[in-house]
């Protein structure tokens, strides 16, 4: 853990505010390069990243909120705190889409072409971010073997738990190698995006089973995702987890009905006849 990258006297850099600033800039760069296979210019992509940034910083602020409700309705002065430690990946996901999808209605470019772009560059800058996390000592795994050869340390416990944030960059970089090689025979808009719903959505589900948490959460008793109930009854597998299995199970209807269609991805990209929102 090393939350701090930088501090003199009272200023202080952190060190996953500089992870996440490095992940967007490498994600916009991978976008800004192949924009052009899809007939956008790289202006418009950097338009709409930054529209996009802002609002996935807010809905991951927002959907972590909402998601430890119990605990921030009795500490509503925390609500508006800007510590990295409260946010959580999917709001950051379905609010820069969101933010995608109403840039595209006034822009009058198709939601999907977009889609495509902005697929690989989130799972690099995913992967990326997921380092900060490691550095901020959040998100981290449960306790592993004493003997675990990449075991970490974290504040205020001295038992070794997995680097599970690691495990989720390296599943994200590898999900970002596949739909790479896909593009590189791309047979229908939004292909790309539908690959990136089912393997993100994998990735998240098989992060779940390692992640415990931040210190602050596992410190007052929460799990960093409650468990799922019904009937009653407690299953086992988290909430993060039914929100992945939804994503792996709209990725691949959507790859069904966008298989059929079949639009060339140049019509997609310049036709705003066929604009898809």
């Amino acid at each position: 853990m090393h939350p701090t990258l930088i501090k003199i006297g009272s200023f202080e850099v952190p060190s996953f505010g500089v992870m996440i600033v490095l992940g967007f800039l490498a994600g916009l760069f991978l976008a800004v390069k192949r924009a052009p296979k899809y007939n956008i210019t790289p202006a418009q992509v950097q338009d709409v990243a930054f529209y996009a940034l802002i609002s996935g910083i807010l809905g991951a602020r927002v959907v972590f909120i909402a998601q430890e409700w119990g605990y921030y309705s009795a500490h509503l002065n925390e609500v508006f705190s800007l510590r990295f430690a409260g946010l959580t990946s999917f709001g950051g996901l379905f609010f820069g889409m969101a933010a995608i999808a109403i840039w595209c209605r006034k822009a009058k470019v198709p939601f999907l072409v977009l889609c495509d772009i902005f697929a690989p560059a989130f799972l690099l800058a995913h992967a990326i971010g997921r380092v900060g996390c490691l550095l901020n000592g959040c998100c981290f795994g449960g306790v592993c073997p004493v003997n675990y050869p990449v075991g970490i340390h974290i504040a205020g416990d001295e038992r070794l738990h997995h680097p599970a944030q690691i495990y989720d960059s390296l599943m994200n970089l590898v999900a970002l190698g596949l739909v790479l090689q896909v593009e590189k025979v791309r047979a229908f808009g939004g292909q790309i995006f539908a690959l990136f719903m089912m393997l993100h959505g994998l990735a998240r589900f098989i992060y779940e089973f390692w992640r415990a948490g931040t210190a602050e959460q596992v410190a007052r008793g929460a799990a960093s995702s409650t468990y799922m109930v019904l009937g009653g009854h407690q299953l086992p597998i988290t909430d993060a987890q039914v929100m992945a299995l939804v994503m792996i199970l709209a990725g691949g209807i959507m790859y069904g009905l966008f298989a059929r269609r079949k639009q060339p991805e140049a019509r997609l990209a310049t036709d705003p006849k066929l604009e898809v929102v």
